[in-house]
């Protein structure tokens, strides 16, 4: 590291660079933290491998540059950012379930529909809401969702989003070390969701919908972010399951976790070990 430089959002900034940060907060047009983000980004050329500046890292690199002292952010705006999360209701949605039993043929093929207009939103939304035992959480970051359907049926919902920032079962499979992380680190994506709607009774159909997305995914990925990651990743409560599923889809167990929560910088035990599982991609 060179001295007297400082890491924020995994990223290392020099003094120069703490510098040009400070005196662009202090211009007379900089009264919003984003055009601040915006700024910061251009001059450092801070990108994502797509070419996209990132502006959420900026912003939050810039507030822990805020907390240690480093300089002062204008005040936030009352209106944007998040709020909090509501239900989607029953009567939000055009939905009506049926109970489907069958057989998957050897070749089945699977229809993986994006989901992407305002409806289709609320309707993954909804139906992870009430069917996956995580429940719907706001996706932050790079992120992709799908709705699978099998004859024309709505089978599945499934998602995919950044992979965890470090990992020791990760990290030591792939001989990764704190630099090389960083460098490939985005090349790694998260199955965060996976839900077999619960009326649908189809022996095998995780597995194969798993199989197809390992062909599928990529491909979308690419074209939406402008890359094709390398690895799927994914994390099983131990409690609740063993990783039957990705087992069957050929990913591979590397070992259970000890049970730790991230919040902000500080790691704590929250006694909720997992099974981690990888896939590598071709």
């Amino acid at each position: 590291m060179k001295e007297n430089s400082l890491i924020f959002r995994g990223r290392l900034f020099t003094q120069e660079e703490l510098k040009l940060i400070r005196d662009i907060t202090e211009q007379p047009l900089a009264k919003r933290r984003k055009t601040i983000a915006r700024i910061v980004c251009e001059k450092l050329k801070w990108r994502s491998p797509n070419g996209q500046l990132k502006i959420i890292p900026c912003l939050e690199a810039l507030r822990r540059m805020e907390k240690v002292g480093i300089l002062s952010l204008p005040m936030p705006q009352k209106r944007g950012g998040y709020h909090e999360i509501k239900n989607v209701s029953a009567k939000q949605i055009n939905f009506n379930s049926e109970k489907i039993i069958g057989k998957l043929r050897k070749e089945e093929k699977f229809q993986f529909k994006l989901a992407e207009s305002n409806n289709e939103m609320l309707l993954w939304r909804y139906l992870i809401q009430e069917y996956h035992y995580l429940g719907y959480r706001r996706l932050v970051g790079r992120h992709i969702k799908y709705f699978v359907y099998w004859e024309d049926k709505l089978v599945a919902v499934l998602s995919f989003s950044d992979g965890i920032y470090h990992h020791r079962l990760r990290d030591n499979y792939l001989g990764w070390d704190e630099k090389k992380r960083k460098e490939n680190r985005h090349l790694v994506i998260n199955n965060n969701r996976f839900l077999i709607l619960p009326w649908i009774k189809i022996k095998n159909l995780g597995s194969r919908i798993l199989s197809q997305s390992a062909k599928i995914v990529p491909v979308d990925w690419e074209k939406r972010y402008g890359y094709r990651p390398k690895f799927m990743e994914t994390f099983i409560e131990a409690e609740r399951f063993s990783g039957t599923v990705y087992k069957a889809a050929n990913w591979q167990f590397l070992g259970k976790t000890i049970g730790m929560s991230r919040k902000g910088q500080n790691y704590f035990l929250n006694g909720n070990k997992k099974y981690y599982y990888i896939y590598k991609l071709k």
